[in-house]
């Protein structure tokens, strides 16, 4: 039987193929698997709490952009008995082949067990040490012309984007352009007084307590179909009196924070933040990535908000008019970033110093529970790192083993899917 819970999600006539193709991809053919039944599932889920955990979910909402993990939901799950399927994943990630071809399958089977071939689908990808291991897609890139999703399908990847905004400061920080310790007001200018008392470090870490420009914006009127700028969004951190706390005093993720970071990378380097990253990391790692949020790239697939009830489903188009940067707003693909991950071990852009920074003054996301937040991304207390994102209909989920060796990212175009579940369930395969 297969040694993890498996995530509600699908309509109950499909609980069996669901339940069993995730499983077999986690255990392998001619493992037992037992299938309990929703009731069943439900009760011991009361019953015997141990059995069943909670599953972090990312709650995508049509108006907050580029979210992150924020909340823990208990979800409907198949409980299923632990320890039977061999154990943990190893420590150490075995070393890149060619072949892997039993994995390969399984991988694929976690996408055809969550993924419906007619609707809205997923990309996904493994790197090893710089290899692109496995791609796998499923699904519709447009339901309107059923152009399917392939391993070229473009998404926007969110609040993924943060760690490239960030690394875009540490390296400035390095060339000795600026520090972690100046004063936000040292920069961006015409702020409130309180921007005097707001590092840097403080922008980074999301310890700032500038409230998020998203909520500014929404409270204006302004809906995620307008069409709002950078400097209007500048515009309205500009309008908040006060800080919803004393910077450095806790952690509180905002959007706000990157799109700082996005102006103070332009006003000390005479470039944009899109001309930074393509010039300083896309090119020198030759990926494929773009930072546009108004993106017209053919690749691109349509963003979907979540289906109703009807049979087929209807997925209603989502559509972004925002155009902010810093926070969110790059384009590329699963596979372009497993392999911008290898940098994450090799430091090819930003050597040793730059690997150091990035995780140098992370802090805890909450008191006591191991987890930090560094560089634009999320070290977790098993010294995996990760990074989620959303936007309007968009959902990826990054992840890197402890060991820095393997990758996985998964992308899709619909907020009814759950990539972290599926980087979960792969994760497992190749971690």
């Amino acid at each position: 039987m297969c040694d993890s819970l498996i995530r509600w999600t699908v309509r109950s006539d499909e609980v069996y193929g669901q339940h069993a193709g995730v499983c077999e991809s986690l255990c392998g053919e001619g493992d037992s698997t037992t299938v309990i039944a929703r009731d069943e599932a439900e009760a011991q889920a009361s019953s015997a709490p141990d059995q069943v955990g909670l599953v972090r979910w990312n709650p995508v909402s049509s108006t907050h952009r580029r979210g992150w993990r924020s909340k823990w939901v208990p979800l409907l799950v198949i409980a299923v008995m632990l320890g039977a399927c061999g154990g943990p994943p190893p420590a150490v990630t075995p070393p890149p082949t060619t072949d892997n071809s039993d994995l390969k399958t399984r991988s694929q089977r976690v996408l055809d067990g969550a993924v419906n071939p007619d609707e809205p689908g997923c990309s996904a990808a493994v790197g090893v040490e710089g290899v692109v291991m496995w791609t796998g897609v499923l699904g519709i890139a447009d339901l309107a012309t059923n152009k399917k999703v392939t391993k070229d399908t473009v998404f926007d990847i969110g609040s993924v984007s943060k760690q490239f905004t960030a690394t875009a400061v540490l390296l400035l920080v390095n060339e000795g352009r600026l520090t972690l310790d100046d004063p936000l007001a040292h920069y961006v200018p015409d702020l409130p007084d309180w921007s005097s008392a707001v590092t840097v470090a403080q922008l980074m870490h999301h310890t700032s307590g500038i409230p998020d420009y998203t909520g500014l914006l929404e409270a204006q009127g302004y809906q995620m179909s307008d069409r709002t700028t950078q400097v209007q969004a500048l515009a309205a951190i500009q309008g908040a009196p006060e800080l919803e706390f004393k910077p450095g005093t806790r952690f509180e993720y905002s959007n706000s924070n990157y799109l700082l970071l996005a102006e103070i990378v332009r006003l000390v380097s005479g470039k944009s933040l899109p001309d930074f990253l393509s010039i300083e990391i896309f090119r020198p790692l030759d990926l494929a990535m773009v930072v546009d949020p108004i993106s017209a790239d053919p690749d691109e697939a349509v963003s979907y908000g979540e289906g109703d009830t009807g049979n087929p489903p209807q997925f209603p188009v989502l559509h972004s008019g925002w155009e902010q940067v810093g926070d969110g707003a790059i384009q590329t693909t699963p596979s372009q970033l497993v392999l911008w991950a290898d940098n994450y071990r090799t430091g090819k852009v930003g050597g040793q110093k730059l690997l150091d920074e990035q995780l140098a003054g992370s802090v805890e996301t909450e008191p006591g529970g191991g987890d930090r937040y560094g560089a634009g991304i999320f070290s977790r207390a098993n010294g995996t790192l990760d990074h989620d994102g959303s936007w309007a209909g968009f959902v990826t989920e990054f992840r890197i083993s402890s060991d820095r060796r393997t990758s996985v990212a998964v992308s899709c175009n619909t907020e009814g899917q759950d990539p972290e579940s599926l980087a979960d369930a792969i994760g497992r395969l190749w971690m």
